[in-house]
């Protein structure tokens, strides 16, 4: 029988070999039927695996080669995925070197550790700065404005300068701080690990105990060969935190997380759902025509941590996305799920990572369902409130617009509509675009094992 873990220990070819021998096929075969080129080699893999493969065309007639890398290879398969409402349903098949993804699925990073976002054309604020970072390390928080970097004053005018300025080492930046007073830092690129779980909070909310927390990612560091046990430790420590403060009603902050492991998905899933949901579909996956023995089933399971909630307000907005997006989609059938801020980013399915050279490939490989069937969220989960993100506060703050909505959702049990102010403008979401590093939107499993 089957066994499926969602984890993505697939650092060894033994996994490659396994996937591809129960197709009569070894990694050795496919890549032995095209060249020893990585273009050829993740164009074969697609062949195979891609939940569209039927789309694709011969390898002769597609020229892998005649792209400059693999993960331009990957870009142009998305293109053979339906083209629905205007672009296609793939918009995330890619390949990368395995040196990048492995720092990428740890938290490691070198540089400043901070995120900025416009407010409006002349008010640029940190959106995002991790507590081990050289920015954290200094004291800096989420909602300073920015008034220059470099010498370069920090409004939209001067976006392509302020990129300049941010890809470099060194930075002297210029803040406003909360209280009227400026400061002046030099933050210097220096490596750090991201937080998973960010400022939890537990407030009192007519006498009840409402959790928050903001969760960044459903990546994290192996522990003992255990795939993202250090995220899922710090999982347990927040729940059972909260458990011992009594909460029983949960502010879930998912605004900025791409998604990750769809092991830890389902993880929190369980330390979140009701005790009703256990034994329950947490999520199917279905493969293309040549895979479908591989399709699979998970369940919400018991977790001594859970908090076994009936109801739970998610922040949202188009960063949520894939894994995090996969736990929204498994908890709306079994409790009652609020969603306050903007539209999610629409990512209903997910990747297997194939190693092959000195890359991992990673086409769109399956798609997850829920209990009731539902998998084809490409438009996003529309939120039951508009909140415009508040970058003008931390990350935690009772004040922070999106907080502060669902804080008034457990005091009132109603969610008032918002107007359409609350949306942010197309030009500030252009600004924020071009000045905010994109993350990878991911659900990745481990390959089917025998």
């Amino acid at each position: 029988m089957l066994h499926k873990t969602k984890n993505i220990a697939i650092v060894g070819l033994l996994f490659t070999i396994t996937w591809f021998s129960s197709c009569k096929k070894t990694e050795d075969n496919v890549i032995n039927n095209a060249t020893k080129d990585v273009r050829d080699s993740v164009y074969a893999i697609s062949q195979e695996l891609y939940l569209w493969n039927t789309n694709l065309p011969g390898s002769a007639i597609f020229n892998p080669t005649s792209y400059p890398t693999a993960d331009s290879v990957m870009r142009k398969i998305r293109t053979y995925s339906p083209f629905v409402n205007g672009k296609y349903q793939d918009r995330w098949s890619f390949a990368i070197e395995k040196s990048v993804w492995d720092n990428y699925v740890s938290g490691n990073s070198t540089d400043a550790g901070i995120q900025y976002a416009f407010v409006s054309a002349t008010d640029l604020r940190v959106k995002l700065v991790y507590s081990q970072s050289p920015g954290g390390l200094l004291g800096i928080k989420r909602g300073w404005q920015v008034l220059k970097i470099n010498g370069i004053d920090a409004i939209s005018a001067n976006i392509n300068q302020l990129n300049t300025e941010l890809a470099k080492s060194t930075q002297t930046t210029v803040f406003l701080k909360p209280d009227g007073t400026q400061q002046t830092l030099t933050l210097t690129a220096a490596a750090y690990k991201s937080d998973y779980v960010i400022n939890p909070k537990v407030f009192s909310v007519n006498g009840v105990n409402v959790g928050y927390f903001d969760f960044d990612s459903f990546l994290g560091d192996a522990i003992n060969g255990k795939t993202a046990q250090s995220t899922l430790n710090v999982l347990d420590q927040t729940f059972a935190d909260f458990k011992s403060k009594n909460v029983t009603e949960l502010i879930l902050d998912l605004r900025y997380n791409g998604g990750g492991y769809g092991l830890v998905s389902n993880y929190l899933g369980n330390l979140i759902a009701p005790a009703t949901a256990i034994g329950k579909v947490f999520a199917k996956t279905e493969h293309n025509s040549n895979y479908t023995q591989y399709n699979s089933t998970d369940y919400f399971t018991n977790a001594t941590n859970g908090l076994k909630l009936s109801k739970i307000v998610i922040i949202v907005n188009k960063g949520t996305a894939s894994a995090s997006e996969e736990l929204i989609n498994a908890l709306k059938p079994v409790m009652t799920v609020k969603l306050i801020g903007n539209t999610t980013h629409g990512k209903p399915v997910g990747y297997y990572a194939i190693p092959t050279m000195d890359y991992y490939a990673f086409p769109v490989a399956f798609r997850n369902v829920n209990s009731a069937g539902t998998g084809d969220f490409y438009e996003g989960f529309a939120v039951d409130k508009v909140q415009t993100d508040d970058f003008t506060k931390d990350l935690g703050d009772a004040n922070e617009a999106c907080l502060k909505s669902a804080l008034e959702y457990y005091r009132t049990g109603v969610l008032q509509s918002t107007s359409q102010s609350a949306r942010i403008s197309a030009e500030i979401e252009q600004w924020n675009t071009a000045i905010t590093k994109d993350r990878l939107k991911l659900t990745v499993y481990d390959l089917p094992k025998k």
